[in-house]
């Protein structure tokens, strides 16, 4: 964990994000197993998101589950997209149309994080997790972020990632604008080892408006399979992007 983050808030945003991944209710027990916290201070955390009202207790059970108050904190976000459960259906449709691990993704500094994550039911499958950083300047969905930004802009982060990053490791601005440059042609970008090996990333962008902060999907799988259906779930992709506008 960052040396920045204050551990309290960084464990509550965690058990929402537990609940987003299971989507069922569960006992204190399992959430701090999974996370190997003590269970008595898990107890005590979940307990104060039962009173501030973002979880619920089923008492027969011994379980929580997140409250409506959690499902409506961020409806005014990128409205459209959200109304009726439109972009989580999206999510579902690819990851039950390919079987591969589908995640969706926005810029957090110089990175790529994973907001939202379907893992896949291929019996081989990528297994990625809510709040992942990858770098937005390799990344799949990093790149077609970097899409929605100016050359400047591009430069820029080049720029603060080399003084960032290990000097051995350097990004070429030019390389890079020229990659980014074909990505935007073409609509989508292939992410082939870059940051798992044997593992590979297509990624595209969702529709947003001027005000909102660009979103990317991708489907993550291992490389052999992904490129051998490169156009298929490209066409898939689309396709189910397309729906978001009806």
């Amino acid at each position: 964990m960052e040396k920045n983050l204050v551990k309290s808030a960084a464990r509550a945003i965690q058990v929402l994000e537990f609940f987003d991944t299971v989507r069922r209710a569960s006992p204190v027990a399992e959430v701090a197993d999974h996370f190997g916290w003590p269970h008595s201070s898990t107890s005590a955390l979940m307990r104060s998101l039962v009173s501030l009202g973002y979880l619920h207790f089923e008492a027969g059970s011994r379980t929580y589950i997140p409250s409506m108050r959690v499902a409506l904190l961020g409806d005014w976000l990128h409205g459209p997209m959200l109304s009726h459960g439109k972009l989580s259906q999206l999510l579902e449709q690819l990851n039950h149309a390919t079987g591969e691990t589908v995640v969706l993704a926005a810029q957090n500094g110089l990175h790529s994080q994973y907001l939202r994550v379907l893992q896949g039911t291929n019996t081989l499958r990528m297994h990625l997790q809510i709040g992942t950083l990858r770098p937005l300047l390799s990344s799949g969905t990093g790149r077609m972020l970097l899409t929605q930004m100016d050359d400047g802009t591009i430069r820029k982060l080049t720029r603060k990632f080399n003084l960032a990053a290990d000097a051995a490791t350097p990004i070429n601005a030019e390389d890079l604008l020229r990659q980014v440059s074909e990505d935007r042609e073409r609509g989508y970008a292939v992410s082939m080892n870059q940051v798992t090996p044997h593992a590979t990333l297509i990624a595209m962008l969702l529709p947003t408006r001027p005000t909102e902060k660009p979103l990317a999907i991708g489907i993550a799988g291992l490389t052999d399979r992904l490129i051998a259906n490169e156009q298929k779930y490209v066409s898939t992709m689309r396709e189910a992007i397309n729906t978001l506008s009806e």
